[in-house]
């Protein structure tokens, strides 16, 4: 059973980081109401739910780098909301993972820096990679 969540985690990986999306929000810089106006939504609500029942409510980051099974219960996006607000409801672009690791993720939050360790920096630039190319090619168009 672990190495099926496994690969259907790691299967999930690998598609945020290649799925080419045209939106009209790409570069779209949402303000704090806008956001917290979206996390109090019915159609975040909706799809918080259908990640939270997709992935099982287990920690996905722990599941793929660590083999463990760990409950979950934060929907994260895997590439931030406020980088790409046009995929911020997009269940390709959110997973669950727990509240220690969102904090991990997003240390400014809680009042640390963004100091990441070599490994985090290497796994953000991974899924930021898509993001960033795209960002490229609409700037050379």
């Amino acid at each position: 059973m672990l190495e099926q969540l496994k690969q259907t985690a790691t299967n999930r990986q690998r598609l945020i980081t290649t799925w080419a999306d045209s939106h009209p929000y790409m570069g779209y810089d949402p303000t704090e109401k806008e956001i917290q106006t979206f996390y109090r939504s019915k159609p975040w609500l909706a799809v918080r739910q259908q990640v939270l029942n997709r992935d099982n409510y287990i920690d996905q980051f722990e599941l793929l780098e660590n083999d463990k099974i760990i409950p979950g219960n934060t929907v994260h996006h895997i590439i931030p909301l406020r980088e790409r607000w046009d995929l911020r409801a997009d269940i390709r672009n959110l997973e669950v993972i727990s509240r220690s690791n969102h904090n991990r993720e997003h240390p400014e939050r809680n009042g640390g820096s963004v100091v990441r360790t070599e490994y985090e920096t290497k796994r953000r630039n991974a899924k930021l990679v898509h993001a960033i190319k795209i960002k490229t090619n609409d700037e050379l168009i």
